[in-house]
Formats: structure tokens, C-alpha cells, sequence
């Protein structure tokens, strides 16, 4: 076991229940993206599957252990989507099935929901159905989006646990041991840039992104002094994903740039590019940046909700949006 380090404290107080013989049988882990939660639920399963635990860590040695690390344990089951689709009530139903079986190791069995929030409807009574009459040493572990709506019986019938990003510094100190030969300056904007989520941050800068974002903001640039909409157009992805990060990006460039107007020096997402964002923000009142954000803001929105329209389109009109009600 290798928790990552914002893992460390959660893992600590859910084992420790159990050890106070508090355990709940079925936990919901409602998770923001980018954190690894899926690890920690593996590194936990693990624990509950040990038949000789060391406090709150597995033995290593027994039978079960050695099961789990040749990924071959009879008793931890996982449910997930298929090609992308909901889980369905036949999923449940086997699992069910397999249930009623005793346990091959005679100890604890695991069942692992990913992505429980696909389940469908008909899956998601299905599964309520076992978590009210629960088998002796059977656990349920649920993993859901933060955001996400869950059947409400469901969730009532589950301890949940929240896990968030991490403070900025945790994340920092982390991501500072994986990429030694960043400078500060770089390290704490790709941090800000990815929201603390410290996974996030580090394909972010594996794939070399903070460079793409300076570039792209560089076009940005030359789209605010010269209002050529079809530059900016140009430097634009064509996948809704990337899209919305680079639209986040010129979102950043404005709500930093508003700061700078009231004189905020503390918590820019974008301190590496500090003289010129000064420079936008001199050039522009402070309501004009605040309906530069709704106005990004938006364009994200729409991208999200309306699939019937083509995207660029979407940020063409919102581009000319920013020359006409913003620039001018």
C-alpha cells in the first residue's frame, strides 16, 4: 500500500472505525476528479479482505493478501460501466448470485461500485434491495462524482464519505517531488490552473500543457489588441474537453485581471504572467472584465448543455460578444 498523501487522513478514520467496531457495511465515496479515489478504495478493500490485520494496515503474508496482490481474489468484486453505458439490473443480479455463495476465504467479501451513479433505475432497486437486508461480512463500496445525483435510498442507506482537493500546499509539496527542476512560479500556476487535484496537475504537466497555455494565451493577446475573432478561433482544440480548458484559461486571464483592478495580489491563478495580465487590466474598466468572465462563462455553458449546435459557432458569436460588449 501506497496511499497518496491526501488519502492519509480518510483512510486513517474510516479503518479506525472498524477497528472500533463502528464499520459501516455499505460506504458511499462521493469524490471530486483527480484525486485517485479509486486507489484509496482498492487500498481499503484490501485492508477489509486481510485476515491477519496489522491495526489499520494488511498483513501482507495470509492467504487473502496474497491473493490480492496477484490480483486474483475471489471475493472482491467489481461493478462498472460497459463500453461506456449504464450499469444494468442484470449486473446487480448476478452479483447477487455470486453473494449467496459463502465467502472462498471464509473471511470478508468486497464489492466495489464504480461510477455507481450510471446505475440504472431498475439496477439502482436492485442494489437497495441487498443493502437493506445486508449479509454478514459483506461490504459495499460506492464510488460517485461529487456532484453527482444519487437515488436518495440509496444514499440513506450508506455512510458517505467526502473527499475534495487538497489544500493548495499539499498539493504543491507533492507535485514539487515529481517535477524538481520546475521553478516555483511554474509549479504554482499549473497547481491553481488544475484546482489543487494533484493527478490533474501532473498529466497537465507531463504533457507539457503549461507551455500549450502560454502560447495560447499569447494568441489571446494579439486577438484583444487586433479583435481578429478568427486568430482566436484558430488556436482553439477541436474537442469539446481541451475547449473547455482553454476557455478556462482566458476565464483565468479575466477573474486575475479584475483582481489586479482591485488591487488583490494574493491567489491569481496566473502569476507566471503577471505583467501582462497588469497591462490587460489597465486597459479595460473593472465592469468590462466582469462581463468578460459571464460572457466565457457562458460560452462554457453552452457548450455543455446544447449538443445541437456546432461548437465553433458557439465561440465565434461569444468571441464577437467580447469585441462588441467588452474591447470596444
Amino acid at each position: 500500500m501506497n496511499l497518496y498523501p491526501w488519502h492519509n487522513e480518510i483512510y486513517h478514520n474510516i479503518t479506525q472505525s472498524f477497528l472500533n467496531g463502528r464499520g459501516h457495511h455499505a460506504l458511499l465515496f462521493k469524490t471530486d476528479i483527480g484525486l485517485g479515489t479509486s486507489d484509496l478504495i482498492y487500498d481499503f478493500a484490501y485492508w477489509l479482505l486481510c485476515q491477519n490485520k496489522q491495526g489499520n494496515q494488511p498483513c501482507g503474508q495470509c492467504k487473502s493478501c496474497l491473493l490480492w496482490e496477484s490480483n486474483n481474489h475471489p471475493d472482491f468484486h467489481q461493478i462498472e460501466s460497459i463500453d461506456g453505458k449504464d450499469m444494468s439490473v442484470d449486473q446487480i443480479r448476478d452479483l447477487t448470485y455470486q453473494l449467496q455463495q459463502f465467502s472462498q476465504q471464509g473471511g470478508n467479501s468486497v464489492i466495489y461500485i464504480a461510477g455507481a451513479e450510471r446505475l440504472t433505475e431498475s439496477a439502482a432497486n436492485a442494489l437497495l434491495k441487498t443493502l437493506e437486508e445486508p449479509h454478514d461480512n459483506v461490504y459495499f463500496l460506492l464510488e460517485a462524482p461529487l456532484q453527482s445525483a444519487m437515488l436518495a435510498t440509496i444514499q440513506s442507506r450508506c455512510q458517505t464519505w467526502l473527499l475534495q482537493a487538497p489544500e493548495f500546499q499539499s498539493a504543491y509539496q507533492w507535485l514539487s517531488a515529481h517535477f524538481p527542476d520546475l521553478s516555483a512560479e511554474e509549479l504554482e500556476t499549473a497547481v491553481r490552473l488544475c484546482h489543487n487535484r494533484p493527478l490533474i496537475c501532473k498529466t497537465f504537466l507531463e504533457s507539457d500543457r503549461l507551455t500549450t497555455r502560454k502560447e495560447f494565451l499569447r494568441t489571446f493577446w494579439t486577438f484583444y489588441k487586433h479583435r481578429d475573432v478568427w486568430l482566436l478561433l484558430s488556436a482553439f482544440d477541436k474537442e469539446i474537453p481541451a475547449i473547455l480548458q482553454q476557455l478556462e484559461w482566458i476565464d483565468s486571464f479575466f477573474t486575475d485581471a479584475l483582481k489586479a483592478k482591485l488591487n488583490i495580489s494574493t491567489g491569481w491563478v496566473n502569476p507566471d504572467l503577471f505583467k501582462g495580465i497588469a497591462l490587460f487590466s489597465q486597459g479595460l474598466p473593472a465592469q468590462a472584465l466582469l462581463k468578460g468572465h459571464h460572457i466565457i462563462q457562458q460560452i462554457q455553458r453552452d457548450l455543455l448543455e446544447i449538443n445541437a449546435v456546432n461548437a465553433e459557432l458557439m465561440l465565434a458569436n461569444g468571441f464577437t460578444r467580447l469585441v462588441l460588449e467588452v474591447f470596444e
